[in-house]
């Protein structure tokens, strides 16, 4: 999937303070930021449409091919990348073509996505800026919800844990049987969104596609198998 260059198609204002937010031509209003980590920011935001009797036929709903994809009050997360150099550009755009590639109830989907140019400023030495658009989950990370039961003295039943275990399974191997095969390299707590359903066990999202790569690799050389070996020495023992 390609990404637009031009200013016009992710312009902001003020986005720390509660701005706009331009992806193409959709209009997202900022309404507070969700959380931050390296050169990335997350933002809760709220689509913008000129005539909300026909939201439902115009805006993002024209782009999504998955209607079940659309917020009923039209509210998604946005992630905003801070790119420095040509290496970090090249990864945002394989991160966005892998995220392309996927479509399972268990792995968060791209709506959306944008890369402009911009001119360095004093307060940075970034070059570009990515801004990805997904459906929003409120209830926080799979980290989020251990942290905060631990500090109530509470855990999750052995039958959620098996469950989201379970859910995850089943995403893994969607990325898995897809040609070629993709891994995550990445599975941790932290990357794995909760919603909460009455009644049920939690739905459970994986999320974060910036470390996945083609699962089958072949080793021609000692320096290859080396290269591999970095790829994977900081990796969690049990990512996928």
């Amino acid at each position: 999937m390609g990404c637009s260059f031009s200013g016009l198609n992710a312009l902001y204002d003020a986005v720390n303070g509660g701005g706009d937010v331009w992806i193409n031509e959709n209009r997202f209003k900022i309404v507070r930021q969700l959380g931050e980590g390296g050169f990335a920011y997350v933002y809760l935001v709220k689509e913008v449409v000129s005539d909300s009797s026909s939201a439902l036929a115009s805006g993002l709903a024209k782009k999504v091919k998955d209607p079940s994809h659309l917020s009923d009050d039209r509210t998604y997360a946005i992630k905003k990348v801070l790119i420095q150099n040509n290496e970090q550009l090249d990864l945002v755009r394989e991160e966005i073509r892998v995220s392309s590639l996927f479509s399972h109830p268990n792995l968060l989907p791209l709506l959306d996505h944008s890369i402009i140019s911009v001119k360095p400023t004093q307060e940075g030495s970034w070059n570009h800026e990515a801004y990805l658009l997904f459906p929003v989950h409120l209830d926080g990370t799979l980290l989020d919800n251990s942290k905060a039961m631990t500090s109530r003295k509470e855990f999750f039943s052995a039958s959620d844990v098996l469950q989201i275990f379970r859910q995850l399974c089943a995403g893994l191997k969607h990325m898995h049987n897809l040609g070629p095969p993709y891994a995550h390299n990445d599975v941790k707590p932290g990357n794995v969104l909760l919603s909460h359903r009455k009644g049920k066990c939690p739905l459970a999202i994986l999320m974060d596609f910036g470390s996945a790569r083609p699962a089958r690799k072949q080793i021609r050389s000692r320096s290859e198998a080396l290269q591999l070996q970095v790829l994977i020495s900081p990796l969690y023992f049990f990512s996928a």
